[in-house]
């Protein structure tokens, strides 16, 4: 951040800078009364000098000076005279009233200050004026022609005289320059013991503003108006005199207050250099996305030292005052707050205004909501009077943003972070304390419509804050163990909090994988391990995997989280004890919930795994709404490679005599040193990789996939096997049931089966047997106690042949049912199906799947270059790196249950590809033919 502060940038006006350049705001000339200009003693209104000198020519005022020349130099062409100024209190309308009067009054200087000013105007060498402010007049004036005929000096207006008439009036002023402003008029008009002249006064204001109307009467009438009087409006508008309305125009009086304020830009490099930065600061904020950063930048550096927004907020806010309000009372307040910051910081935000200490500046606005504000204002200061960080600064910002529209407005995250966010500052830091030690805290501010607001009733979320007290830091800590179990580990039965509080907790011993979740960051992990394995004497030591937070920061000591459980706590309690609660609680005890959920997911997290050199940490997924269950058993499954491994090398430690599968599949869950199983099917796939490899043998399977797979199955390495013609003779057992044997001389010999490896048995008319070709005993079935056994895919095979018989026979003689499924077959043929865009692919689809088809799985490939937009779905939002990203995406579908043609057709129109892709689609399919 640029170093310096405000008085290295600019130097206040000489109207507020005191003799040794620090700022006073008393020496501000904040109100100006018109009756002044004839008072005896000296006045600030009666010097024409400073009066000009402190005036800003703005828009409005420039038109009204033009008008106003042009009428009294009797310019051809230009006959408008009469000139409305409206506005509410403090809105400036005298403070013109006086310019006009100066201008006019004293020409000389007048001119002086129009020519430095670029203002093409002449002013009359000398002009009547006269400037009544009708409450404070020298007289107790019943006719409003009576008092302006004795300021102008005509005597013809006296009082006992008739009305003078539009003409009378021309011919009275003959043809002289004449000013008359009238301030304050509508009050006087409106006074009881007046009532009965108000037709006079009408009638009179009425030709007075006809009169400058014309083109042969050299007048100007100014009147300023309230509008709280119907009948003087109606009448002032008759003649469409020019109007100006003060009140809608904030810039103007924006520049108007800088002017008064500022004096010189003594480092203008230095202010658009700050201009810059903060925008950048804006810029590179997600949560600030303004339409238009250059103009901010602009109205920086044009209001310097006051942030534009502050600047157009509190112009708001004091319209809706009835005293002390508009450009007159927040010049003073201005003048004030530049003082506070002017040594101590380079910008003035609306976080930067002290408003505990003005809040009888804003008394006038809403008392009853300014008291609440007050109350929680001491709620969150700390007992030494100190405030968290952001804390003062992001409550002050909701209540100027609420004031004048208490429960319907508020402060958005926008402003919160422009009121407060610097260079260096982060922001998400900003939003989370306000939604964390501000919000709840502070018992008056309400969510309203993405909006934070104070309201004169108490937020839901203070019932929670209060509860919150009462509750215990172990069962807040007990609610964060169910929460981390139940929800980021979907509630599994398997999942434990290690060392829960409040709770005996007893980790079954059992072969199926435990996951023990720590709250708590510690040194060594390795001893909470042992602790649970080796400590306690557990048989099944390898079922255990340890989940932690990451980095070393604890969950259950992070006060943060505590207060967040507390809250989450006391809501529950709330809606099983209170039968009414406030309108929102819901919507507040959610998003403490989701807070807390957010901030413990937030904090993990690491896996150990158990190895022969202690525990191994791998990274935790995260992000989303991440199931940590599935997301756990994951990164523990083990790699397929390394099991393999593993299992080889436990069977040939084994040696010729093998191992049995129990006792391998235990040794597995007892030793750390071997891969974590999350499934029993992995061993039992491994085991099944490495017999079709020919690396082990399982009980009489090898070179092949495994069939069976029981406790007692003994497993040996094949450098252990005996390799010889007779085992590959013995792999196809010839099984005769022809009946009749050829005995070698042309006889034959009925009922006798035999089988390779076996021997005949049988006579004429006996049943024929079949014996065992391993051990040769008699065949009952389909296998034999010694572990020979056959099924209807060793038949297809031809592993099991028959002379003399079909397969089918040979399948119908011993009871074998081949099992039935889909014909699964690949579509296309050969290759894929190919679009250049999704709707040509569907079409493709549409006519290639037939409407009976089961999809059983499918392949869809994706590739293209990415647009700016398909940029901003991937949460790219650089517009330079348009056309410039490739894609190349390949979606495997394989679903536990066959896909409709139309549910398939669903997903690929709901997929979401760039906007120049190309796409190839492979399927397995049953067309259920």
């Amino acid at each position: 951040m640029a170093e310096g502060v405000i008085a290295d940038y600019i130097s206040p006006s000489d109207e507020i800078q005191d003799s040794d350049g620090s700022i006073d705001p008393s020496g501000l000339l904040d109100e100006v009364s018109l009756y002044n200009l004839y008072d005896d003693r000296d006045s600030p209104e009666q010097d024409a000098e400073r009066i000009l000198e402190i005036t800003y020519p703005t828009e409005t005022l420039t038109t009204i000076i033009e008008n106003t020349t042009q009428k009294l130099n009797g310019n051809d062409g230009f006959s408008e005279g009469g000139q409305i100024v409206g506005g509410g209190y403090g809105s400036g309308k005298s403070h013109i009233e006086l310019v006009v009067y100066h201008l006019f009054n004293s020409p000389n200087l007048g001119q002086r200050w129009l020519d430095q000013r670029g203002i093409d105007v002449d002013i009359p060498d000398e002009t009547r004026s006269a400037a009544l402010q009708m409450f404070n007049l020298d007289k107790d004036y019943n006719r409003l022609s009576e008092a302006v005929g004795d300021y102008l000096g005509i005597d013809q207006w006296a009082g006992d005289t008739d009305l003078p008439t539009v003409h009378q009036i021309r011919d009275t002023l003959e043809n002289e320059p004449t000013l008359i402003l009238i301030d304050e008029f509508e009050r006087w008009f409106g006074m009881a013991n007046r009532s009965e002249y108000k037709d006079d006064n009408l009638a009179f204001l009425q030709n007075l503003l006809e009169a400058a109307g014309r083109d042969d009467t050299r007048l100007s009438v100014f009147v300023s108006l309230l509008y709280e009087d119907a009948d003087v409006q109606a009448i002032t508008q008759r003649t469409n005199p020019f109007t100006h309305d003060l009140s809608s125009r904030r810039d103007e009086k924006i520049d108007f207050i800088l002017h008064r304020l500022v004096g010189t830009v003594t480092d203008s490099g230095g202010v658009s250099s700050l201009a810059k930065e903060y925008t950048d600061v804006y810029r590179q904020n997600d949560q600030i996305q303004l339409e238009d950063y250059h103009d901010m930048q602009d109205r920086i550096e044009r209001y310097y030292p006051f942030h534009p927004v502050l600047l157009q907020l509190l112009m708001e806010k004091y319209s809706e005052q009835r005293i002390s309000s508009d450009a007159r009372g927040l010049l003073r307040f201005l003048a004030e707050i530049l003082r506070d910051n002017y040594t101590s910081v380079d910008f003035i935000l609306t976080g930067d205004v002290d408003v505990f200490t003005y809040t009888d500046r804003f008394q006038y606005i809403d008392s009853e909501l300014v008291g609440k504000y007050v109350n929680d204002y001491h709620r969150i200061q700390k007992p030494d009077g100190s405030f968290g960080e952001f804390h003062e600064e992001l409550l002050n910002i909701v209540l100027l943003h609420s004031l004048a529209r208490a429960g319907e407005e508020g402060a958005n995250k926008r402003q919160m972070l422009m009121g407060t966010m610097r260079k260096g500052i982060n922001a998400h830091r900003i939003v989370q304390t306000f939604t964390e030690e501000v919000y709840g805290h502070a018992w008056h501010i309400h969510r309203i419509n993405g909006e934070y607001a104070f309201d004169v009733d108490e937020n839901p979320a203070a019932r929670i804050e209060k509860k919150s007290e009462d509750i215990h830091k172990h069962d807040a800590i007990h609610r964060v163990e169910s929460l981390t179990r139940e929800d980021l580990f979907d509630g599994h039965n398997n999942v434990y909090i290690l060392d829960p509080v409040n709770t005996e907790q007893d980790i079954p011993d059992t072969k199926a994988l435990k996951i023990a979740v720590s709250l708590g960051a510690k040194r060594n992990y390795d001893e909470d391990f042992e602790e649970l394995t080796t400590g306690q004497e557990r048989e099944f030591n390898n079922t255990l995997v340890l989940v932690t937070p990451e980095k070393r920061s604890s969950v259950d000591t992070n006060t943060g989280i505590i207060e967040l459980a507390r809250k989450v706590v006391a809501g529950e309690q709330l809606k099983r004890e209170e039968e009414v609660l406030p309108e929102g609680f819901e919507e507040i005890h959610d998003q403490n919930y989701q807070n807390l959920r957010d901030r413990v997911r937030d904090k993990y997290g690491t896996i150990h795994t158990s190895t022969k050199r202690g525990l191994f940490p791998q990274d935790l997924p995260s992000g989303g709404n991440v199931d940590f269950y599935t997301a756990t058993k994951e990164v523990v499954k083990p790699d397929s490679s390394q099991l393999r491994s593993e299992v080889k090398n436990a069977v040939k430690d084994a040696d010729a005599s093998g191992i049995q599968y129990e006792h391998l599949k235990n040794d597995f869950y007892r030793n750390p040193s071997y891969t974590t199983l999350t499934s029993e099917d992995e061993l039992e796939e491994a085991i099944d990789s490495l017999c079709r490899d020919g690396v082990i043998q399982a009980g009489n399977y090898f070179d092949e996939r495994v069939g069976s797979l029981g406790n007692d199955t003994n497993l040996v390495h094949q450098q252990y096997l005996e390799q010889d013609d007779d085992d590959e003779e013995e792999e196809t057992i010839t099984i005769d049931k022809t009946g009749s044997i050829d005995g070698g001389d042309g006889s034959e010999t009925s009922g006798t089966a035999t089988s390779t490896g076996g021997t005949k048995t049988g006579g004429e008319g006996a049943s024929t047997a079949f014996e065992c070709p391993q051990c040769g005993s008699e065949l009952e079935g389909t296998s034999c106690e010694c572990g020979f056994e056959f099924d209807a895919s060793d038949i297809r095979e031809g592993k099991v042949s028959v002379e003399g018989g079909s397969t089918d026979e040979m399948l119908d003689t011993f009871g074998i049912e081949e099992e039935v499924g889909p014909k699964i077959q690949s579509h296309p043929i050969m290759g894929t199906l190919d679009a250049d865009n999704k709707p040509d692919l569907i079409d493709t689809l549409e006519r290639e799947i037939g409407i009976e088809w089961d999809i059983h799985e499918a392949e869809i490939s994706v590739s293209g270059t990415l647009t700016s937009d398909d940029l901003t779905d991937y949460g790219i939002s650089a517009g330079a790196l348009d056309e410039k990203v490739s894609l190349d995406e390949t979606f495997v579908i394989d679903p536990d249950e066959p896909m409709s043609r139309q549910s398939f057709l669903s997903l690929v129109w709901d997929l979401n590809v760039p906007e120049q892709a190309s796409l190839s689609v492979s399927l397995q399919v049953d067309k259920n033919e």
